[in-house]
């Protein structure tokens, strides 16, 4: 464990050093917000099945990103110091903190980039063994504001409800932090979201803390941008995810690489997948 956080600390010093190269057209951050994400992954075993990753929204003046902090670390690490990522995995393999939880990549590897080109999103993801890309007009949610309220991470918070993308969302935003932002694309109410979750609540994220003037920019990354992403259509890019999905991923490794048996008719029938993106409303072909 010593050895994990001292080659931890070695990553840190060299990010530290270098993040002004690896971020395009930056602007400073004005709020940094530090979500967990919560993603059932089999909705037959909801309660054991899913996935909790550390998320953060970073904030502009004029734009914004949403990102896994797991997998922001390792594309940093691995962009400017490779070897000490790897000795940092490596001591975790040795270490007994070696189950699907401890992946150092985290689970969620999107980036959403909001405003970016003007009045576009932008969302980047590694799936199926490729960097892929779409670019779209920002469609915001609309809202219906609620008379309920709570109290998350010590703010007044008010309920709102919307249809978007498929799914019906509630979220819980902060009329007292005036940013008309939130978690993955969730915004335009008058005030930053602090809590969301779709209806049937395969998807949620709630707020840990926040950081006003953080020492960190918004503009996109481009520690992968040197193995090239594949841009495609918003629909494209989501029934790709879909495909690889139903896929037999194994059958695939092995035939890319060599390394297993041949594939047979039976290993590649699709899977039978028990849930879906956050947005639903793509096409659903194989």
């Amino acid at each position: 464990m010593k050895r994990i956080f001292a080659c931890i600390f070695l990553a840190i010093g060299a990010i530290t050093a270098n993040a002004d190269k690896w971020v395009k057209d930056a602007e400073p951050a004005i709020l940094e917000v530090h979500y967990t994400r919560i993603e059932v992954y089999d909705t037959t075993m909801r309660t054991s099945r899913f996935f909790k990753d550390p998320v953060i929204l970073r904030v502009g003046k004029d734009k914004s990103v949403f990102l896994g902090a797991k997998r922001l670390w390792k594309d940093s690490i691995m962009a400017v110091d490779p070897a000490t990522f790897w000795e940092i995995d490596r001591a975790r393999v040795m270490s007994d903190k070696r189950d699907d939880t401890q992946l150092l990549s985290g689970h969620y590897w999107n980036y959403i980039y909001k405003n970016i080109p003007d009045g576009k999103v932008t969302e980047r993801a590694y799936f199926d063994m490729e960097h892929w890309q779409y670019t779209e007009d920002w469609e915001k949610p609309k809202w219906e504001i609620l008379d309920e309220s709570k109290e998350i991470i010590g703010y007044q918070c008010f309920k709102a409800v919307t249809d978007y993308r498929g799914r019906k969302w509630t979220a819980w935003f902060a009329p007292e932090i005036p940013v008309q932002e939130g978690p993955w694309k969730l915004c335009g109410l008058p005030g930053l979201i602090l809590e969301a979750y779709d209806n049937k609540e395969e998807y949620r994220f709630e707020a840990d803390g926040l950081t006003q003037n953080p020492n960190s920019e918004v503009g996109i990354f481009t520690y992968d941008e040197r193995k090239g992403y594949t841009t495609v259509t918003r629909d494209k890019f989501f029934n790709n995810w879909w495909k690889y999905k139903h896929s037999n991923f194994g059958a695939k490794m092995n035939a890319a690489y060599g390394v297993g048996p041949k594939a047979t008719p039976e290993d590649n029938k699709p899977r039978i997948v028990h849930y879906d993106k956050e947005e639903t409303n793509y096409p659903h072909d194989l």
